[in-house]
């Protein structure tokens, strides 16, 4: 009996030890991201010299003329606009990426998307500061839910 005992009380003190001196393990200390963000962007000013905050990239961005929300035209022919200047490279691609930093219209995200995956540097920064504005909550509508039909045979229920 006492062999069995001390044996018994062996293996709890052992398990306690073990339950007890074991790490545990911070995943995720916090949500909030802005740090890592902060962080990212003062390594890309170490990256990319000068910010690529041109003059000639903002002069030329702000002789075009953005449309208004209600104005479907006239985001189709910017939309084409933007679509020719990105196709035509250099510095065309980085003034249409500048004008989508600045219109800051969902229309634009495909363009900005293919912007990110750009070989030229500044054309990515500008593409990375331009989705900045899309982050956080989506202003798509929400569904409302619609109420349940009633059964055929609603009568037979009642």
């Amino acid at each position: 009996m006492t062999q069995a005992f001390t044996g018994i009380v062996l293996a709890g003190v052992v398990a306690a030890c073990w339950v007890l001196g074991r790490p545990k393990r911070n995943i995720l200390r916090s949500t909030d991201a802005s740090a890592i963000a902060a962080l990212n962007r003062g390594q890309m000013e170490l990256v990319i010299p000068g910010g690529g905050n041109d003059s000639t990239t903002q002069a030329s961005s702000a002789m075009v003329v953005l449309p208004a929300a209600s104005d479907r035209r006239g985001r189709g022919e910017l939309l084409k606009q933007l679509e020719q200047q990105f196709r035509a490279g250099g510095e065309q691609r980085r003034t249409a990426m500048a004008i989508c930093q600045l219109w800051r219209h969902r229309e634009a995200l495909p363009l900005i998307r293919r912007g990110l995956r750009d070989a030229d540097q500044v054309v990515a920064q500008l593409a990375a500061e331009a989705m900045t504005n899309f982050r956080g909550r989506s202003s798509a509508p929400v569904a409302v839910a619609q109420p349940l039909k009633l059964p055929r045979n609603v009568s037979r229920m009642r």
